[in-house]
């Protein structure tokens, strides 16, 4: 219960700063500013927005990181006035998020208009989307020197492979389950993978860093065999996917499993805490909020195999920091029977999930990442 007051107080001390250093217009742009923030309001674009609040001391202090932000609704309509502003050379560095819906044409007003505002400034993109693909790279690419992502594929040629459907996951699971999609095909543009960075992910956010950075939660003791609450409406891949993760639960007997509804955060995270395994599915992307909440609360995260991509800092790291399962869950009852057995090897698993989670938000290295981009 006190980290998720905790989370209340971040976010609401998020929110603030964030309303605070909040422009209307590029002309109100602060003189001792050097970094723009280009942000749009969802849940899983703030993760990437989080780190230049928590980290903001270190940032302006070590690096000289001085930041002021921008809504991409309001220099979206600025850009579609067609006003031409003075220049803001003070400006070195813009972080640029878009909607997930946003045109290609808008977003491309939106950069030159952009360009034109801050010409001293280099762009780096935010694509803060949960599908692995790098779409938004195909337009984006003349305007921007980074390209900044949550997670990546391990083989960056993955990123040219035909799929059926929008991403490598529609593809799969399309398939599986005999769901026809169309055939699409991304290839990046020419030297892309030179701009391509890992950014943080949920464990740097308002609701994970406290319990990270909070008592490491023991894995003895626990009455609850296996958490897994799994959703499954969504599109038709999607749905199929889900609802094969959520049958593969319901085929376990003889566990105490929690499962099936949605329940409060408050209770959902003593759920956790109390379970010794978490079963966590892909969604729309691999990396889901049930990844980071299983290391943060203890609970042994089994799930899909992660090894085809890259997240920072890596704590996909088989049996070391989760236990990988085959994406057709030929092997979920037999890991299941395993691992809720086998306390030594899940305590040592969870300790170091959340240790890697721990050390990587006590080190500071990701403001040294956002200083390099400098």
């Amino acid at each position: 219960m006190l980290s998720y007051l905790n989370f209340l107080r971040r976010k609401a001390a998020h929110r603030a700063a964030n309303w605070v250093n909040t422009i209307s217009s590029v002309e109100n742009t602060p003189k001792n500013a050097n970094v723009l923030l280009v942000t749009f309001r969802h849940e899983l674009a703030e993760t990437q927005l989080y780190p230049f609040h928590f980290y903001a001391k270190t940032l302006r202090q070590d690096f000289g990181v001085r930041c002021t932000q921008i809504s991409i609704e309001a220099l979206q309509a600025q850009a579609r006035s067609g006003e031409r502003c003075a220049p803001q050379t003070q400006i070195k560095r813009i972080f640029f998020q878009a909607s997930f819906e946003m045109p290609a044409v808008e977003a491309v007003q939106a950069l030159e208009f952009l360009k034109q505002a801050y010409p001293n400034a280099n762009i780096a993109y935010m694509d803060w989307f949960a599908p692995l693909h790098i779409r938004p790279a195909l337009y984006t690419d003349p305007y921007i020197d980074i390209y900044i992502k949550k997670q990546t594929y391990a083989d960056f040629s993955q990123y040219g492979t035909p799929t059926a459907g929008d991403t490598n996951l529609s593809n799969y699971y399309g398939s599986r389950h005999g769901l026809p999609e169309l055939a699409q095909q991304f290839v990046a543009p020419v030297n892309f993978e030179r701009k391509l960075r890992l950014g943080s992910n949920f464990g740097l956010s308002t609701l994970m860093v406290d319990m990270f950075l909070g008592a490491a939660p023991v894995a003895t003791g626990r009455d609850i065999d296996l958490h897994a609450r799994i959703a499954v409406n969504g599109v038709p891949w999607y749905k199929a996917m889900r609802q094969e993760a959520k049958d593969a639960v319901d085929s376990l007997k003889g566990l105490k499993i929690a499962s099936n509804g949605r329940v409060k955060r408050h209770k959902f995270y003593d759920e956790l805490k109390r379970s010794k395994l978490c079963f966590s599915p892909f969604g729309y992307g691999e990396v889901c909020w049930r990844d980071y909440e299983a290391h943060a609360t203890g609970a042994l995260l089994l799930k899909p195999d992660m090894s085809h991509l890259r997240v920072l800092p890596n704590v996909f790291i088989p049996n070391e920091t989760y236990v990988p399962l085959n994406w057709d869950l030929s092997d979920f009852a037999e890991k299941v029977e395993i691992f809720v057995k086998d306390e030594k090897t899940r305590s040592k698993i969870v300790r170091q999930a959340f240790e890697m989670n721990r050390d990587f938000i006590r080190s500071n290295s990701y403001s040294a990442f956002i200083a390099e981009l400098m």
